[in-house]
């Protein structure tokens, strides 16, 4: 089951009330990046049932930190920004974890904004899909713990079905990267595009937004990253040996 991720949350009853949505939604784990204001009082009181969840909650200066060791990572946000990564509903997010759920060794994420302007776009960026929880009206933000609420039932009712879903094929012995070793990629990856003059000095951002949107979508595993690697690598190596 996934991760909970809260950044920089600043209402401390919202880090409670997240974690009572959590225990009754069968979550465990709630991770909270520079939250303002945890421990705290409030957090407990509504927590209820959610206190064991408060108490062996990891505080991470930074998401990078926080979703080092994953390697499924959604973002939520009622944004748009473009959206090169893939788009899903809850239902269809739901449905995204029971394939996920036949895959080795998968560790996945779900990362929510703070209150007041949600997640930063780098921070988007490092996501493998982003998941938007269809409202009516001119107001679509919920209350942080409502939209924790809405995208983990269907995660659970998905989860808890005896069926799995038409059209979803499981994969099988195959370990995703981590967002770790995601990061290193394309940081490997604009150093050669830079190195090759493929993107040019003072550019590049939304080119590698793209170029990760693309990654994201394939799903590296931890072989396939390693082959990617090594051909970037071997590029420099060629230019540098063919040089005059």
């Amino acid at each position: 089951m996934p991760v909970i991720i809260l950044d920089r949350t600043s209402h401390p009853g919202n880090i409670g009330a997240t974690a009572r949505v959590m225990a009754n939604m069968g979550l465990s784990e709630l991770r909270l990046v520079a939250p303002e204001r945890f421990p705290h009082p409030e957090a407990y009181q509504l927590a209820a049932s959610g206190g064991e969840i408060l108490s062996t909650a990891r505080v991470y200066a930074s998401v990078e930190e926080a979703v080092a060791d994953l390697n499924f990572l959604v973002a939520t946000t009622n944004r748009a920004r473009g959206q090169r990564l893939t788009v899903l509903t809850p239902r269809q997010l739901g449905a995204r974890w029971v394939e996920l759920q036949a895959m080795d060794a998968t560790r996945g994420g779900i990362l929510f904004g703070t209150e007041r302007t949600g997640l930063l776009t780098v921070d988007v960026e490092r996501a493998d899909c982003i998941c938007n929880i269809p409202t009516q009206g001119t107001y679509g933000s919920l209350n942080l713990s409502h939209a924790v609420l809405v995208v983990a039932y269907e995660i659970m009712l998905a989860c808890g079905q005896d069926d799995r879903p038409a059209g979803l094929v499981p994969v099988v012995h195959r370990t995703l990267a981590s967002a770790g070793e995601m990061d290193r990629l394309f940081t490997h990856l604009e150093e050669v595009l830079r190195a090759i003059d493929f993107i040019k000095p003072g550019r590049g951002g939304h080119m590698m937004g793209s170029l990760k949107a693309i990654l994201h979508r394939a799903a590296l595993d931890h072989r396939e990253v390693s082959i990617l690697r090594g051909i970037l690598h071997e590029a420099i190596a060629s230019r540098r040996r063919i040089k005059p």
